[in-house]
């Protein structure tokens, strides 16, 4: 038996499929579902979702949201989302990660505004998602 998956986000339906296990980014860390698992509504951290598929895991950086689990159906509430392609150049993907990192230092140095800090943590956690998804594809 497996998972009817959906990854919806405010422009698109990302994920209309099915799989057998997928692993989340939970606020207490990454969290496995398989068929049958017990009903669970969750908040999700910016990062990576991985989907089981017959020629391995396929990655999807999430932006955040919530994720509900019922009768073998997940329905992940997205911030927004991208799928990773293995176009993507891991040299890119890092620079921008180091890019928005010294934007993140900067802005915490010199910003009260606890909205702008937030934001720029969020788009550093979005960049490590992608490094660690673009890792995942290559394997």
């Amino acid at each position: 038996m497996s998972l009817q998956v959906k990854v919806i986000t405010p422009e698109k339906i990302i994920w209309d499929t099915t799989s057998e296990q997928i692993i989340l980014p939970s606020t207490g860390g990454d969290l496995g579902i398989l068929a049958d698992h017990a009903p669970l509504a969750t908040v999700l951290e910016p990062g990576v979702v991985r989907k089981k598929t017959e020629e391995g895991w396929k990655p999807l950086v999430l932006f955040g949201g919530f994720a509900e689990v019922e009768d073998n159906q997940l329905i992940i509430l997205g911030n927004g989302a991208e799928e990773i392609t293995p176009k993507l150049k891991k040299d890119e993907v890092e620079e921008m990660l180091n890019t928005v990192s010294e934007t993140f230092e900067t802005v915490k140095q010199n910003s009260d505004d606890q909205k702008e800090i937030e934001a720029a943590a969020l788009e550093v956690k979005i960049a490590k998602a992608r490094v660690t998804a673009l890792t995942l594809l290559k394997k």
